[in-house]
């Protein structure tokens, strides 16, 4: 199973204007999410043969002024860099939805893009239950979080009736809406492609694919990652202690 990451990042340094934790850090992000991939000699493993595409939108500076540039430079084998302009969120989305367009031309039906914006924090082994999940369940026509959204757990859905599945390794459950991080398969990004690069607004896409394509999301219990900004940590892990480790 092919896994493509298309992870989506500005030319940011340690924070910017949102609120976050205290010790949120950008690269310590990047850093998560590579460190779960295993290393060879060579480069990335090639046990799933997952590649890094970086979608870098140089509307507010080129790689030099930027922390990224340091893995470009080692020439890390399956991290690919990608320059775009884009200049707002829905334009660097839509480019970078055309990036992994072009790149689907030698994945199957069933290999995965996983879609990653560039302030998530990970746990351990995201890789291993993303596989599993999809390979214990096809997911076709399904869309899959890392995150377990807090707001889940707030009286804005004391009426949300979720779906359970379980895995060998972790519980997952539906939602009705997820952020612009997400994984997918080959075939369902390809058919849905259209209403991705045309719909704005996270939450009006997944309702607009939901009631016009019978698409659902799955989101994982405990989290598997968290957005990372002060209120909307996911619960129950302690993600200060997993950003220092």
């Amino acid at each position: 199973m092919k896994i493509k990451i298309l992870y989506s990042h500005l030319n940011v340094s340690g924070t910017d204007n949102k609120i976050r934790p205290t010790w949120f850090d950008f690269e310590k992000c990047f850093k998560s999410l590579v460190k779960n991939i295993s290393y060879q000699p060579n480069g990335l493993s090639k046990q799933y043969e997952i590649e890094i595409h970086v979608i870098y939108d140089i509307t507010k500076g080129g790689y030099g002024s930027n922390w990224i540039q340091k893995y470009w430079d080692y020439g890390i084998n399956n991290i690919i860099f990608h320059q775009i302009e884009g200049g707002s969120m829905m334009k660097a989305a839509v480019e970078m939805y055309k990036i992994a367009k072009d790149l689907s031309g030698n994945m199957k039906d069933d290999d995965l893009f996983m879609f990653q914006e560039n302030d998530y924090l990970y746990v351990n082994d995201i890789i291993d239950k993303v596989k599993e999940l999809f390979e214990m369940y096809k997911l076709d026509g399904g869309y899959v979080s890392l995150y377990d959204h807090p707001d889940k757990y707030t009286p804005l859905y004391q009426d949300l009736v979720s779906k359970i599945i379980v895995t060998d390794s972790h519980h997952w459950r539906t939602t009705p809406s997820t952020c612009g991080s997400y994984v997918v398969n080959k075939k369902t990004f390809l058919e849905d492609y259209d209403v991705l690069t045309n719909v704005e607004g996270d939450h009006n896409k997944w309702l607009h694919l939901a009631e016009n394509k019978g698409r659902y999301i799955l989101s994982p219990i405990p989290s598997l990652s968290t957005h990372c900004m002060s209120q909307h940590l996911a619960p129950t892990i302690n993600w200060e202690e997993i950003n220092n480790g």
